[in-house]
């Protein structure tokens, strides 16, 4: 797929931006520190909450910022495996209650599981008291991430990266691409196969591993 930059009018791929979120994924002490980089903003603790759900939708569970912005407790469900987040085909526009909101993609509609049990309890406490979800918008959303991006010296930090986190480390543990391809709710599994072969970071980390030289 072509996509032409308006104000330089080069076209460059759809696969480039994808590289190109990747190569901004974050590493395990990157991630650290954008979760504490929350904590020494100047703004009200709600607001804080607001913001550590937003990196937890998008980087703990591999949310597409548009997802983000619509999830809500009808979504989340308490499993024998843990708290489970169930995307569904169709549900009422958050942002818009008069009209439907629908997934990018019929893949959109899954079930994301959070491996990490506190992170799951801390965005279903949040959506129990926030019956609208995140209540900001994608541009919101989009400019609070680069802000914290800034703050851990990743300028270029964007949702997308922070999705791209979340299937590197998904990598990292060793799944297949097929289920990359479920839990990243990607419609075509090359997707998730090119991302298998060429994730850099889980690469590196694999190899040093083995090796007995991670740190």
């Amino acid at each position: 797929m072509k996509v032409i930059n308006i104000q330089s009018g080069e076209v460059s791929s759809k696969f480039n931006s994808i590289k190109h979120s990747k190569d901004n994924a974050l590493e395990e002490h990157e991630q650290q520190e954008l979760i504490k980089s929350i904590d020494t903003l100047k703004v009200q603790e709600k607001t804080k909450e607001k913001y550590r759900v937003l990196i937890a939708l998008t980087m703990e569970a591999g949310l597409r910022i548009s997802e983000a912005i619509q999830c809500r407790l009808s979504w989340i469900n308490d499993t024998q495996d843990g708290i489970t987040l169930n995307i569904p085909q169709k549900d009422r526009d958050l942002r818009n209650m008069k009209r439907d909101w629908k997934p990018k993609t019929n893949a959109g509609a899954r079930e994301v599981i959070f491996l990490n049990d506190k992170i799951g309890a801390m965005v279903k406490s949040f959506m129990v008291n926030n019956k609208k979800g995140l209540g900001i918008s994608r541009q919101r959303g989009g400019q609070v991430i680069k802000q914290l991006g800034a703050m851990i010296k990743k300028p270029l930090l964007h949702p997308h990266a922070l999705r791209s986190t979340y299937a590197n480390n998904l990598v990292y543990a060793g799944v297949n691409a097929s289920t990359l391809q479920y839990y990243m709710g990607w419609a075509n599994l090359q997707t998730a196969m090119n991302y298998v072969r060429s994730s850099k970071i889980a690469a590196r980390k694999d190899l040093l591993k083995k090796f007995g030289k991670e740190t």
